[in-house]
């Protein structure tokens, strides 16, 4: 009776190691496939037999920043995800990649450049857009609707284990780089990347269906020292620390041409002068970095008042975003020390006397 125990004991401790034994093995397969084949570009860039869907900014952006081979970087906010690398690389004579943060704020962004600059990096230029929506921005503000892979940010390994054993990572993100490589649909480019273009319409009866005003209007909104302190926290921090680290990298950096719409719905909030005066606070600290050109083209009015431009009141299309690559190579709509204010006189006169009435007729 005891022998007999003895051997059942025995066959259980071997039946417990056998099965952590394969166990093992089945984890260490499963990790091996994404570390290997890696779809968001975690450990490596693209391997050369395999052809890579990117289509997936928060959790492909890191590693693309980090591992790709390049000169310059486009970034910023769905107000660049139209801009097209081929264009870039032939206006400016340099390899860029594009690396967009939809709805992204200051802090998002800028850390994603950080990340460049620490794997070794040498970054010629960089341009990025300023989004007005998220001007007056604490410092370290990050979208809070966004679940975040922040495992893929740092460069702790343990924190790797959320994705090699990822299983949603496995049967999706790797799964769909081998689909592709078998019915050999190409590695996305960074024209097509995050482009929006074609999927929407443009035009005045587009735009207008997006927005509805307040049937009382506010009053005037005052931009108070807080705010400005929030605005200037958020430069110095997110925008300018860079240019004053890196004085070999050349920033382009831009203000969006919002529609006239956006401007409406700012007349209706009482809000045109207070955001005019929180893009004043920023241009002021901006201009102080020599390797900064900052353009603004919000007093393109031919540009903004054309709705056939816009998708909603902000997003234009990417014949918009073609334009802007030339502008700022040539240096048209460059704000310097000398003409800054005249530029924020124009705009304030013109946003603040347009007869936005005309739209809804």
């Amino acid at each position: 009776m005891k022998k007999t125990k003895n051997i059942q004991k025995i066959k259980y401790k071997i039946w417990i190691i056998t099965t952590l034994f394969f166990s093992i093995i089945a984890f260490i397969i499963f990790a091996s496939v994404t570390i290997y084949i890696d779809p968001l570009f975690h450990y490596h860039k693209p391997l050369n037999k395999y052809k890579y869907p990117i289509n997936n900014e928060r959790y492909q952006n890191d590693g693309i920043t980090r591992n790709f081979e390049y000169e310059s970087i486009i970034t910023g906010t769905s107000m660049t995800e139209n801009f097209k690398k081929s264009e870039a690389d032939k206006i400016f004579e340099s390899d860029f990649i594009k690396v967009p943060f939809s709805g992204g704020y200051y802090k998002e962004i800028n850390d994603n450049l950080k990340r460049a600059y620490s794997s070794g990096k040498n970054i010629k230029y960089i341009i990025r857009c300023l989004d007005y929506s998220h001007l007056v921005e604490y410092k370290d503000a990050y979208r809070e609707d966004i679940s975040y892979p922040f495992y893929l940010y740092n460069n702790n390994l343990f924190d790797d284990m959320n994705y090699v054993f990822n299983k949603s990572i496995l049967f999706e993100q790797t799964r769909s780089v081998i689909k592709h490589t078998k019915t050999e649909i190409k590695t996305t480019n960074f024209d097509d990347y995050a482009n929006w273009n074609n999927y929407y319409t443009f035009g005045a009866e587009t735009v207008l269906s997006t927005y509805t005003l307040d049937e009382t209007a506010s009053t005037a909104q005052v931009f108070s020292e807080d705010e400005r302190s929030m605005v200037l926290g958020n430069i110095r921090q997110n925008v300018t620390s860079l240019a004053a680290a890196h004085p070999e990298t050349t920033f382009y950096y831009f203000f969006p041409p919002y529609s006239i719409c956006y401007w409406d719905i700012l007349k209706n909030d009482g809000q045109i002068d207070w955001r005019i005066d929180a893009e004043q606070a920023a241009i002021e600290e901006i201009l102080k970095y020599p390797n900064i050109k900052l353009y603004s083209f919000c007093n393109n009015f031919e540009l903004v008042c054309n709705l056939d431009n816009y998708k909603d009141q902000a997003h234009y299309g990417e014949w918009v975003n073609s334009w802007i690559l030339e502008w700022m190579h040539n240096d048209e709509y460059l704000l310097t020390k000398d003409n800054y204010k005249k530029y924020i006189k124009t705009i304030r006169e013109f946003y603040n006397s347009y007869d936005y009435a005309l739209l809804h007729k």
